[in-house]
């Protein structure tokens, strides 16, 4: 699986270079984004779901290369004070990167249409707590798979309606040493442009 996700990240990192170069001249623009985080997870190996959620907040930058291919960075932590129903708590520390694909828009027009994304990134997190036991101070892989929809309120500003990613981490558990997790947010973006 983690071959997969690096390929296609390198894949997506080529040809972004490419299309940048391609496009030398145009002006280009990026965006801030502040986003509250819900994650689903489910870290235990011992069979059943084990789920609990964490809460937490990320901070999110893009560089655009065209209309709608864009490099994008994340750094994020969630939370949660008693993990399984126990006093134990998890905090878990991400920072990836990768590329994000605005969909085209052809049902849609206008200044306000919706602006749908889908977004690949790769990298490490960190887990702390009481819950991490095995894992506690370490970091290991991770990947997010998803995409989300963007509601544009003026040229500067928007609104991230909703995101939905696939969230795997690869922190050791004493079992398969893999975490399959659901991330939901929502939050505000700022765009620039020059």
């Amino acid at each position: 699986m983690r071959s997969v996700v690096l390929t296609c990240v390198l894949l997506l990192g080529v040809a972004t270079v490419a299309k940048a170069q391609a496009t030398s001249g145009i002006s280009h623009s990026g965006d801030a984004a502040l986003a509250y985080h819900w994650v689903h997870t489910n870290a235990p190996p011992d069979g059943g779901c084990g789920c609990f959620p964490l809460n937490g907040v990320g901070l999110s930058a893009s560089w655009s290369f065209d209309s709608q291919l864009t490099a994008v960075a994340e750094i994020s932590v969630d939370h949660t004070g008693n993990a399984l129903s126990s006093t134990k708590s998890l905090t878990l520390t991400s920072y990836m990167a990768g590329a994000r694909y605005r969909l085209p828009r052809p049902w849609m027009h206008g200044e306000h249409a919706l602006r749908p994304f889908a977004q690949i990134i790769v990298g490490g997190a960190h887990a702390g707590g009481g819950m991490a036991g095995v894992a506690d101070g370490t970091s290991a892989f991770a990947g997010r798979i998803g995409g989300g929809i963007d509601l544009p309120i003026n040229e500067g500003l928007a609104i991230r309606l909703i995101q939905g990613d696939y969230y795997m981490t690869t922190f050791a558990n004493s079992a398969d040493n893999r975490q399959n997790n659901l991330l939901f947010g929502a939050g505000v973006v700022l765009h620039w442009y020059r």
